[in-house]
């Protein structure tokens, strides 16, 4: 079976190869799509990160101007199936301008056992169409840069164009024999106004029967940054797409948590799971993620003091409700020291209620 990585995924390890790339940022919404577009030179080019193919002719490729259309596009890009797949993130690149197109790859001959490059002086669409190709089986100790400086001369370059598509194509070949790639494709390896050559797409494709000795591609998939956040915090964190994020300690009562409020006709927002002992660091960093999840509209918080004290609980919401505007948030906090949670949020605009059902009622139809 093979694995596809994102366009970003590539051109991050193309970029540890020493293969330049534009400057790019990754996205996860709009807003961070806007803050993105600030931190590259314009024009920007937004890219859906999709594994289907065809997302140019989709729409999922765009150049903008400013950061107005900037977010205009992005909100577009976030709603287009694109192959039966929606993007979950938007990869923001200065767009590169320049004067020629070149295709570039190495690939994987099962039936010859080893690697073939293929090159080709026109650049942007699919290889099959390709015409005039240079197609050369690599050498079993890989390309040097005699045989990449041949390549380029039957492609007709010369000079610094020739010198730095060479070192380009060694860094390709050696990466690819490296991670184990079955594809590393660069369509359109682009030649700019002063001869630069950059790698503007990027296609890396791995066996995952060779997965296990690269730990690096671990997680193939984008990180949500929520997700991300969570993993580092050291609580447990699921995206579900409703409007009520759920807060509380212990997988079971989080999931019966979201049952109730399912139950009750609401749609939850997340999973968050704080663990068992959390202390107010954790609490506060966890309501600080859910207040900032763009679709949760409010805040059910349903803890169980044992290993977890109810105070420690009161004193991370209430450090939360100091750094400014804080979604509603419905709370049921009981067991160890909840007498004395409770008297410290008596007098903050937390709603607290005495069971979870009577907090899950009420965050429902707060809606």
């Amino acid at each position: 079976m093979s694995v596809r990585l994102f366009e970003y995924q590539a051109k991050e390890i193309f970029r540890a190869y020493g293969i330049p790339t534009p400057k790019s940022v990754l996205a996860h919404d709009v807003a961070a799509v806007g803050e993105a577009f600030r931190g590259v030179n314009h024009p920007a080019v937004l890219k859906a990160q999709v594994l289907a193919g065809g997302r140019g002719k989709a729409g999922g490729v765009v150049s903008v101007e400013d950061e107005d259309a900037a977010r205009r596009e992005a909100s577009r890009i976030f709603d287009l199936a694109i192959g039966g797949e929606k993007p979950e993130s938007i990869l923001v690149e200065e767009a590169y301008p320049h004067e020629s197109e070149m295709y570039l790859s190495v690939t994987l001959d099962r039936g010859e056992r080893s690697y073939v490059t293929i090159a080709a002086s026109a650049g942007g669409i699919e290889v099959e169409t390709l015409s005039g190709k240079v197609i050369r089986k690599v050498p079993l100790d890989g390309i040097d840069r005699a045989f990449a400086g041949d390549v380029a001369t039957q492609l007709g370059l010369s000079g610094p164009q020739a010198s730095q598509f060479s070192s380009i194509l060694v860094a390709l070949e050696k990466m690819s024999r490296e991670k184990e790639c079955e594809l590393a494709e660069i369509n359109p390896l682009a030649v700019g106004a002063g001869g630069r050559v950059v790698a503007l797409d990027a296609k890396v494709i791995v066996d995952d029967n060779a997965l296990f000795r690269h730990p690096e591609f671990a997680k193939l998939h984008p990180e949500d940054e929520f997700e991300g956040e969570a993993s580092r915090e050291g609580f447990a964190f699921v995206r579900l797409g409703g409007d009520i994020a759920v807060v509380g300690n212990g997988a079971g009562l989080v999931l019966s948590t979201l049952d109730l409020v399912g139950d009750a006709g609401g749609r939850p927002a997340c999973f968050l799971d704080l663990g068992g002992g959390a202390q107010q660091d954790r609490i506060e960093a966890a309501l600080r993620l859910a207040n900032r999840l763009p679709e949760s509209k409010r805040i059910l918080v349903n803890i169980y003091g044992g290993i977890t004290r109810s105070t420690d609980v009161a004193q991370g919401i209430l450090a939360v409700l100091a750094t400014g505007t804080v979604k509603p948030i419905y709370a049921r906090v009981s067991g160890a020291e909840e007498e004395a949670a409770r008297a410290m949020l008596s007098g903050s605009n937390v709603k607290l209620f005495g069971t979870a059902p009577e907090a899950v009622k009420a965050v429902v139809d707060a809606a």
